[in-house]
């Protein structure tokens, strides 16, 4: 064959003199074409860190070692991640070489050892999964990253920027007799570090054939500030939604009149308080390497035992007794017990029911109640104590003074649990000086039969000496019982409920409708309702099918209305299937029959048809509906629902006839969703969850030049996994005061292009106060596959040309080529022994991430022509070297 040698080739091949052919000494000692292989190559590599993704980062890869070409962005990743080391220490270790420890991957679980994955290391160590195109990050114990949301009493706020949060809800209905709007919102502001302004809203709108009536009206409007994450102030007007949850202590009072005023309050908060290791005593964290079986002993005794992912975690002591004692840990890996470990604990008493600290309260100011009665704001003073007496038993007392009248609740909580049974108990009783009393009991026990028991009984003089009163407005008689019972593969149930409602009329007082006569001239008005039930359920597998039925008897009685008893028989029958679009088709057909006394005879049937599917942008839902009965009564509904990065979209379409009545058309509609305003600039975002102030993430992807398509798919929160572009903003809302994690992962195949997320991968955990927005950027690479061939001016093929915008891949013997590239190339440019050769694209035929650009004509170019980020010399050097080594081979083995 016949070879040339330009002036390239020569400075190139005698500009490494020496050094040029020690290395073609050195690349004679391999096989022909596997010298790449002693030289190492560049790969890209996904870094994890224990169970957290690090992101895929360029790694040069020779036998034995690796060294990573960016120890810059993997120092300052690692310190990120947790690492109780600076960047400054960490530069130098991840600067030189690393052994790769390749012997010790653990490659999709098949390795014979079961200490795989695991290196004891004074510094840094990487193990290198070669099959998994994984590096994991091994570090020294005094460096590791401490599992902070698991490990400490009190959870440490994530690091965010203030911002105005808020959740907005808007729904709709029509029939052919009313329509009705209803609007919502629940914000919060961020002011300064601990302090935030929270507020709800409420507008409604009605329309009906009497008349028409809206109001707007803010129920919360407050500044609160938090001192040392557990006591709390907070002044504005209030009501009792943030005191009945953590935030407020967890005071959940039944009895006591505890409206809403316009006022202050001060007292404790368990907003901060780790929910996770309240009661656990002393910590217990151990390393994993990978998810492994963790079991716990004291002496013989097994305390627990349970299955606990890779990194630093901490074993769930809640239910290890109390005292102090050696606790011996046994590490499971693959079947096999790898090591054991002991390690001392330590607990005292806890209540167990959140936090075994005294929690208080206490507020005052004037009423502000949106009552229907029209009462005169009246001075008011609370205070309440929660006291933890044993462990699991607490008792809670609380005082209104009201104007001249006092009450006082007071209740116990007990729960418990005794081998595989638990239960809880609680008891309430009410006393007033105006002769308001009541009391209320709570129990619930679970041992495969499961009871469940409740009763209320409120008494007021208002329903009785026919005053009205702000403090209580009627009487009021409840009991729940419910039972269920594992039986012959399916469930009998039981129910039984009575209810006693005395009141003072709102009409007597109060027109809903201007002009509206009233419609009674007595002043208390009563009703009772008593309920008894029992069914058996039971489902079946039919192939691809599912079966279930249900069969039961009912008693109702209400009022003065006739006694209704019968039986019903219910049949449903239904198909899922998962569609290509990456969703799944819901399909049911269902039977009802119903027999009632003093009531006709009817068999009702329905047909109903789900189909659910998830798209790039979100996720869809459709049902449809069909029902008919012997009567002569049916009904349609068409309803649709869309989740998007902008919020959920519902809207139902219903009609029904038949009956004496006209037929009735209905609609009905909802939209949530979130916004956040911060620094950062504006995000919006999904609504579901939350019914408190809440907190948002916002994830930020870096723009790139010319990029189509998704970057990354992102979620978290109570929001369903949506993609989110290149140089796009997505908003995650979160409940303040509450752990939450977000969860980034490279995109799945577009139209256009493949995604790998390099920073930012994998999930995060947050704890984020009200008025909070946490911002998470991540940066992501596009992966085109270009497939074609190259010749040169002539027509002959560019034979065992290196592409360089494609890490020195090679051609074939005829010029084609098959190369991964992060960006369109304009031009390809391509290297032989000849010189660079600039190979311009001019059209190709995309198919998904695919390119095919059929034969391309080059032209000879400089190395001036090169762009900067392949105007590399030593790749070129050794790339010309390693050719020229190959040709000298090939000459010496002619005959």
């Amino acid at each position: 064959m016949k070879r040339h040698f330009t002036a390239i080739s020569i400075s190139l091949s005698w500009a490494l003199a020496e050094g040029a052919w020690a290395a073609t000494d050195a690349l004679t000692q391999v096989p022909a074409g596997f010298e790449a292989l002693v030289e190492g190559q560049v790969e890209q590599l996904e870094l994890q860190l224990f169970n957290r993704n690090l992101g895929v980062h360029p790694v040069l890869v020779q036998p034995g070692r690796i060294e990573f070409k960016q120890p810059e962005r993997i120092a300052a990743l690692l310190v990120e991640a947790g690492v109780l080391a600076s960047p400054q220490e960490l530069l130098p270790l991840l600067s030189q070489p690393l052994p790769s420890n390749s012997q010790l991957a653990c490659s999709y679980g098949l390795a014979s050892e079961a200490s795989c994955g695991y290196l004891e290391t004074e510094a840094v160590a990487v193990i290198l999964d070669e099959a998994g195109a994984r590096l994991q990050v091994l570090l020294r114990k005094d460096w590791l990253p401490t599992n902070e949301a698991s490990a400490l009493r009190l959870h440490t706020p994530s690091e965010a920027e203030n911002a105005l949060v808020h959740r907005q809800n808007i729904n709709i209905a029509q029939s052919d007799s009313y329509r009705a709007l209803g609007a919502s919102g629940l914000g919060a502001l961020g002011l300064g570090e601990n302090s935030h302004l929270g507020f709800t809203w409420t507008y409604q709108a009605n329309q009906n054939k009497r008349g028409s009536d809206s109001n707007l009206e803010f129920n919360n409007a407050y500044y609160r500030r938090d001192f040392d994450r557990e006591h709390y102030a907070q002044a504005g007007r209030m009501d009792m939604s943030n005191l009945s949850s953590a935030e407020g202590g967890n005071f959940n009072f039944s009895l006591l009149p505890l409206g809403r005023i316009d006022g202050a309050r001060v007292g404790t908060t368990l907003a901060y308080l780790n929910r996770d290791v309240v009661g656990q005593g002393t910590p217990i964290s151990l390393i994993l390497t990978q998810r492994a079986r963790v079991d716990a002993f004291r002496g013989e005794e097994l305390l627990s035992t349970s299955y606990l992912d890779a990194g630093v975690q901490n074993v769930d002591t809640r239910t290890f007794p109390n005292g102090s004692y050696p606790v011996t840990l046994r590490v499971i890996e693959n079947g096999q017990v790898t090591r054991t470990e002991t390690v001392p604990f330590s607990r005292t008493d806890g209540n167990g029911l959140g936090d075994d600290t005294v929690q208080w309260f206490l507020q005052g100011g004037r009423t502000a109640e949106h009552s229907l009665y029209e009462q005169d704001p009246a001075a008011v003073a609370q205070t309440g104590l929660r006291v933890p007496l044993l462990d699991n038993l607490a008792l809670t007392s609380a005082i209104t003074w009201l104007d001249t009248a006092f009450y006082n609740e007071s209740r116990l909580d007990w729960a418990g649990t005794l081998g595989a049974s638990s239960w809880s108990l609680s008891a309430a009783l009410l006393e007033g000086n105006d002769g308001a009393s009541g009391n209320s009991q709570q129990f619930t026990f679970n041992h495969g039969l499961s009871w469940n028991l409740y009763r209320y009984s409120l008494r007021s003089p208002s329903c009785e000496h026919n005053r009205r009163t702000y403090q209580q407005s009627g009487c009021n008689e409840s009991l729940t019982a419910s039972a269920s019972l594992p039986l012959a593969g399916g469930a009998l149930t039981a129910g039984y409920s009575y209810n006693r409602y005395a009141q003072v009329n709102p009409s007597y007082y109060w027109n809903t409708l201007p002009g509206e006569p009233d419609l009674t001239d007595e002043l208390t008005t009563a009703t009772w309702a008593r309920t008894l039930q029992v069914g058996f359920s039971r489902g079946h597998r039919l192939g691809q099918f599912h079966l279930t039925h249900r069969v039961g008897a009912f008693r109702n009685q209400s009022g003065n209305r006739p006694t209704d008893h019968g039986l019903y028989l219910s049949l449903s029958l239904s198909h899922n299937e998962r569609s290509t679009s990456g969703g799944f088709r819901q399909t049911s057909v269902g039977l009802d029959a119903r027999r009632e006394q003093a009531a006709s005879d009817s068999v009702r049937t329905s047909l109903a048809h789900t189909r659910v599917w998830d798209s790039e942008q979100g996720r869809n839902e459709m049902n449809t509906g069909l029902g008919y009965d012997d009567l002569g009564r049916w009904d349609a509904e068409l309803a649709g629902r869309l989740e998007r990065s902008w919020g959920e979209t519902s809207l139902a379409m219903s009609q029904r006839g038949g009956d004496r009545h006209d037929s009735r058309p209905g609609l009905s509609g909802n939209h949530s969703s979130s916004l956040a305003l911060g620094r950062e600039g504006f995000f919006w975002g999904p609504g579901q969850g939350g019914t408190g102030p809440g907190a948002a993430v916002g994830i930020v992807a870096a723009p790139m030049e010319n990029a189509t398509g998704a970057a990354a798919k992102v979620s978290g929160g109570y929001g369903a996994q949506t993609s989110i572009g290149f140089g796009e903003k997505r908003l995650i809302p979160i409940n303040g005061f509450e752990v939450s994690q977000t969860r980034i992962s490279d995109a799945d195949a577009s139209r256009q292009n493949l995604s790998s997320v390099n920073v930012g991968n994998g999930s995060r955990d947050w704890f984020l106060p009200p008025g909070k927005l946490a911002v998470q950027r991540i940066e992501s690479s596009l992966s085109y596959t270009y497939i074609g061939r190259l010749v040169d001016a002539r027509g002959q093929p560019l034979a065992q040309a290196a592409i360089l915008n494609a890490a020195m891949m090679e051609t074939a013997e005829d010029g084609s080529f098959v190369v991964d590239l992060n960006k369109p190339p304009q031009p390809l440019f391509a290297l032989d022994l000849n010189g660079v050769h600039a190979c311009a694209v001019q059209s190709a035929t995309a198919r998904s991430s695919l390119r095919q650009v059929g034969t391309l004509t080059c032209q000879s170019t400089t190395l001036d022509a090169l762009p900067r980020d392949l105007r590399d010399p030593d790749r070129l050097e050794r790339w010309t070297a390693r050719r020229s080594a190959a040709l000298s081979s090939d000459k010496r083995n002619q005959p």
